[in-house]
């Protein structure tokens, strides 16, 4: 089962964000995500969160959630690292974070850091870009643009690609990572043969096999 978790920033578009709440089983708002679900017109399963990104009072959003759970405002974990562990609870088998690019650098690397501490969290759509998970043994399929690649989370990794402008096959990822690398206008397909990966690109050009 998919969940998704809406959180604050900057909204990705509104129909990519509509597919894949409509795609979920399940949808959590942490704080203030639940203000771009009322612009979408779609409601939460479970609010989650300290209130500090809402406009008004938590009662003048009850329409909009189903369940809340109200957080301390003096705590060592972000509203949207709270909503993934409520995922995880209640037996997410995917989580798919919406929203959360731009403004907060810390909170946009907190959120990196949740993909890689939480396996489950496999997507991530912001305004500006898609950044998905590619696990050991899997492959990605790409439409012709830019994409980056990055390693997450312990080594050692490995890669291969078809189709990439600077095959990655030989990169040492322990060290570096790929930089608006470039597909071909025939496609590519990249598949991780050791370690996870972080594959960012600017829309969504694939979907993983």
């Amino acid at each position: 089962m998919v969940t998704v978790v809406c959180t604050g920033g900057e909204v990705p578009p509104s129909s990519l964000s509509l597919d894949w709440l409509n795609a979920s089983h399940k949808i959590i708002a942490a704080d203030g995500g639940l203000a771009f679900l009322k612009l979408l017109g779609r409601r939460a399963d479970l609010w989650i969160g300290d209130g500090d990104s809402l406009q008004g009072s938590l009662t003048d959003w009850a329409p909009w959630f189903t369940e809340a759970k109200v957080l301390e405002r003096a705590k060592d974990e972000t509203d949207t690292e709270a909503a993934v562990r409520a995922a995880v609870d209640t037996g997410a088998g995917e989580i798919w974070l919406l929203g959360g690019g731009g403004g907060r650098m810390d909170h946009w690397l907190a959120n990196v850091r949740l993909m890689a501490c939480y396996p489950t969290v496999t997507r991530w759509l912001t305004r500006f870009e898609t950044i998905e998970v590619l696990d050991s043994g899997k492959s990605l399929s790409l439409k012709e643009g830019v994409v980056s690649i990055f390693p997450l989370g312990g080594g050692p990794w490995k890669i291969s690609s078809e189709g990439l402008r600077w095959p990655v096959d030989q990169v040492d990822f322990a060290r570096w990572h790929s930089l608006s690398n470039e597909v071909s206008a025939r496609g590519a397909r990249v598949e991780a043969k050791k370690g996870r990966f972080l594959v960012l690109r600017p829309d969504l050009q694939g979907e993983p096999q």
